[in-house]
């Protein structure tokens, strides 16, 4: 899909102004799925605090 049913977004407008236009771009956009998979491959986001061995922060 080209736009995004839910916000009316388009791949060339994300292009064009990098913004996108809702979260739900990253699921209706075939387009934006595949350049961001090409750039960041199969990472996954694990949270924001960096895990500590022992238990202490």
């Amino acid at each position: 899909m080209n736009k995004c049913p839910y916000c009316n977004t388009s791949y060339n407008e994300i292009l064009q102004t990098g913004f996108v236009g809702c979260s739900r771009c990253y699921e209706e956009i075939e387009e934006l799925k595949l350049a961001v998979k090409s750039m960041y491959g199969g990472k996954t986001h694990k949270g924001k605090r960096v895990a500590v061995e022992d238990g202490n922060l």
